[in-house]
């Protein structure tokens, strides 16, 4: 009995902690949900990517998280969690910036 318990807790942090991995495909929902068009179409002539692409974009993935972290919190008030930022932050890095 006391075996199959420790197995179980041991599959439950195995499991718990892929699970706290970022999903950049659920971070791409997000983004264009709440992003896209509420900010970043105004300020790219049309185009919600151009933000990611100019010249002077964010140097590093920290700066990228902060970014993100206070247009939850300041600019869109979304109310995301920080798996939720976490997500987005995956997706922006995968599809634009590639930081290591």
């Amino acid at each position: 009995m006391k075996k199959s318990l420790w197995i179980g807790i041991a599959l439950l942090v195995a499991a718990s902690g892929s699970a706290m991995a970022a999903d950049a495909v659920r971070g791409k929902e997000l983004h264009d949900k709440s992003c896209k068009g509420a900010c970043h179409a105004s300020r790219g002539n049309g185009n919600p990517d151009a933000l990611y692409q100019r010249p002077n974009r964010k140097e590093t993935l920290e700066k990228l998280k902060v970014q993100v972290s206070f247009c939850n919190q300041q600019v869109l008030k979304s109310e995301w969690f920080p798996e939720d930022e976490a997500d987005v932050v995956a997706y922006l890095n995968a599809t634009f910036y590639h930081f290591k």
